[in-house]
């Protein structure tokens, strides 16, 4: 059974004007993926797609979502997916909805090659991961 298991966090950005998503290119995948990134210790998983985001992005967002049960709790992931790498290893992502909080520059990484926004059409037109596509159909619907 294969232990290595990373936990990582993300954000699938859409800005609720254009309803275009955020996507970077990814230089160890050469896709087009959503930011996001390792959860560090002593971070609760939205505070990890946050900062993630920032980091790869230069953008703020909020995270959109409910606390269940309690208002107290954290906000409920959109879902955990299971990504495995060439080597073996598996990267638990938890995946977040969120919005751009402000209109900002846009400001790449060095584990990026491109960054850009993308229509849902323009998703069938790039090299992405069919889930980007399922994701971004799923929050179009429930929550735009």
């Amino acid at each position: 059974m294969n232990r290595n298991r990373e936990f990582c966090a993300s954000a699938y950005i859409i800005d609720p004007v254009t309803k275009k998503i955020l996507l970077v290119r990814h230089k160890e995948h050469d896709r087009w993926t959503q930011p996001g990134g390792h959860i560090e210790e002593g971070e609760i998983p939205e505070e990890a797609a946050v900062r993630e985001v920032y980091e790869e992005t230069g953008i703020k967002i909020k995270i959109l979502g409910e606390h269940f049960p309690r208002e107290e709790d954290y906000i409920r992931p959109l879902g955990i997916q299971r990504n495995r790498s060439n080597n073996g290893e598996t990267f638990i992502d938890i995946i977040y909805p969120a919005i751009p909080i402000r209109d900002m520059e846009l400001k790449m990484n060095d584990e990026s090659t491109d960054i850009n926004w993308f229509s849902r059409e323009e998703l069938d037109t790039i090299n992405v991961f069919e889930d980007i596509k399922i994701t971004m159909d799923y929050i179009l619907r429930k929550y735009f």
